[in-house]
């Protein structure tokens, strides 16, 4: 945790300060902000509806997809509505994946695993 902190914080000494940007430069950052949100959704959305095509079946696919999916539940830049549309659609996996859980879960890997369970369980109030 402490690398990634680090991480950001050289992050953002190497940017330039928003004053110190033209207007240009102003727009032009924020149209590729706006590109990125609205490819990021678009990707997001496309691989909640590939989770979603089988709803009581496992393909080879969705393990994947799963844990791509995962990255987007906690991120911060990403739009409200990625967020909740993945966790959403990972509360709909596990409910139409509930009968059949343990024939499922010998399907999938330990990092599968771990990515579905930190997004579909609650965080504890102490950790």
């Amino acid at each position: 945790i402490a690398n990634k902190s680090l991480k950001k914080k050289k992050r953002k000494a190497q940017q330039p300060a928003e004053q110190d940007l033209t207007t240009e430069e102003a727009e032009l950052r924020a149209t590729k902000e706006r590109n990125r949100a609205i490819r990021q959704q678009k990707s997001v959305f496309l691989l909640c509806a590939v989770v979603m095509a089988n709803p009581y079946g496992l393909p080879s696919y969705v393990p994947d997809a799963l844990v791509a999916l995962s990255k987007h539940s906690f991120e911060q830049r990403a739009a409200l509505n990625v967020r909740e549309m993945v966790k959403q659609t990972f509360a709909d996996f596990r409910k139409t994946h509930q009968d059949r859980w343990d024939e499922h879960r010998q399907q999938l890997t330990q990092e599968q695993l771990e990515a579905l369970e930190d997004v579909v369980s609650t965080p504890h109030y102490y950790a």
